[in-house]
């Protein structure tokens, strides 16, 4: 039985997803083979199916599992993720980041990325992000806060690769777990209107070609998150990047 211990402190999800990540690398479950049950895990954990449930949707977005409805969790053969796997180290010091600084980061580099993918969006990424908008919008209507995170998230991860820019989209993957975990959290405070609003009006900005327009839409979007943030947090307005204050 692999070595998991009991959660007894905070950050559980990242806790959770940490210890499952950390067996997967050691080899504890070989590739197409299934993982524990989430009520299995549940118990061993002493965590909720909730936390469960985050944990291996981290997983998943790194590539390490796959959900198969109704069949369970396996193992996907992730070798090629080992090689780029050393810098972790210095992305785990920000396993708990805080939210607000996430959003900074976002606030900078999406706008830059957006700019890029207007030049270069095809029919296909169209389809796509049209897809992910119309999950987005019928997952709205559910609690799932998880599957409405990793929808919205896969609409920003897919404007990286449209960026066709290989840094952009490598830094992405490795900052993956930060920029999903921070979405669930963002979801959760400030719901799915916000998102939906904005999504739909960077699709349509993007189908005029309208560059300028388009930058100042996903800026809007991520500054007005952040004082969401601010204000159901009740933090000072003043660490936000790039806003002036009286």
């Amino acid at each position: 039985m692999p070595k998991l211990k009991k959660i007894k402190t905070e950050s559980l999800r990242s806790q959770v997803y940490m210890q499952l990540k950390s067996q997967l690398m050691a080899g504890v479950w070989k590739a197409g083979e299934k993982l524990p049950s989430e009520s299995d895990l549940c118990e061993t954990f002493g965590v909720s199916r909730v936390t469960v449930r985050a944990a291996i949707q981290q997983l998943e977005i790194l590539g390490l599992v796959e959900t198969q409805h109704g069949g369970g969790n396996f193992v996907r053969d992730f070798s090629t993720i080992n090689a780029m796997d050393t810098l972790h180290p210095l992305i785990q010091i920000s396993e708990n980041q805080d939210i607000i600084t996430v959003l900074e980061y976002r606030k900078i580099i999406e706008k830059g990325t957006i700019g890029l993918v207007v030049s270069k969006i095809s029919e296909h990424d169209f389809d796509y992000l049209e897809e992910t908008y119309t999950r987005m919008v019928a997952l709205s209507t559910t609690q799932d806060c998880v599957q409405q995170a990793a929808a919205d998230h896969q609409f920003h991860y897919r404007l990286a690769q449209i960026s066709q820019n290989p840094l952009i989209v490598k830094v992405y993957e490795l900052i993956n777990v930060i920029l999903s975990s921070a979405m669930v959290d963002i979801v959760g405070l400030l719901g799915t209107e916000m998102g939906l609003r904005y999504h739909r009006k960077l699709i349509d900005a993007l189908k005029t070609g309208d560059k300028g327009l388009c930058e100042k839409l996903m800026e809007d979007h991520i500054e007005e998150t952040i004082q969401g943030i601010l204000q159901k947090t009740k933090r000072p307005a003043e660490k936000t990047l790039g806003t002036t204050r009286p």
